[in-house]
């Protein structure tokens, strides 16, 4: 490919905001300047990138392949004017953190505490799952979730091995019937899930 990184800048912007408005108005550009640069470097390439919507863009396969060549020119920029500067690598802007309710109550809030206050330059957004996101469009930057994404160039990993059980209190067990098998369940109180709100088939 014989494109310049002069035109990365908006593409990234595109595919991050999922809007070409509202890359123009994170570049401080108008929208028409973004979109005509967009429309050059779609020429230049000879293939679609994104696909317009009134509701937004979309990338295309095209799309996130350059996503991820214009992504990693972007990182070794950066590196390579941290090194030149002489400056240290300290972790600053914004980076939103997706994962489970529960795990980002009781785990994460304690270790992303500890985390942004050894990195004062850095803030972190917690927010809790269920709710619709799109990693294609960055919408969030790193997400705990139960299910392995299916879509979208991402560095996976597994975390855990996770497991449901059942439990009860020894009072509880003490006044009812020896539970030995499924069928000893039936008649018994549960406190679970809401079935209408289950945001993943694993929660089964």
């Amino acid at each position: 490919m014989g494109h310049g990184l002069g035109s990365h800048p908006h593409f990234l912007a595109v595919a991050r905001s999922g809007q070409i408005l509202g890359a123009a108005r994170n570049l401080g550009l108008n929208h028409a300047t973004v979109a005509r640069q967009l429309d050059a470097l779609e020429a230049e390439l000879g293939a679609l990138l994104v696909e317009r919507h009134t509701t937004g863009c979309v990338l295309t396969d095209a799309g996130e392949l350059l996503l991820q060549s214009a992504e990693r020119v972007e990182s070794e920029l950066l590196q390579a004017g941290t090194k030149l500067s002489g400056a240290t690598e300290a972790l600053t802007g914004t980076v939103r953190v997706d994962a489970p309710d529960g795990f980002g109550n009781f785990f994460l809030a304690t270790v992303l505490g500890e985390f942004a206050a050894a990195n004062p330059g850095l803030t972190i957004q917690l927010v809790p799952l269920p709710r619709t996101f799109s990693l294609s469009r960055r919408e969030t930057d790193i997400v705990v979730t139960l299910d392995r994404p299916k879509q979208g160039k991402l560095i996976i990993r597994k975390l855990t091995d996770y497991t449901l059980s059942l439990y009860a209190s020894a009072k509880y067990l003490k006044k009812a019937e020896p539970i030995r098998k499924p069928e000893d369940l039936e008649g018994h109180l549960f406190v679970t899930h809401v079935e209408d709100f289950v945001y993943s088939r694993a929660l089964d």
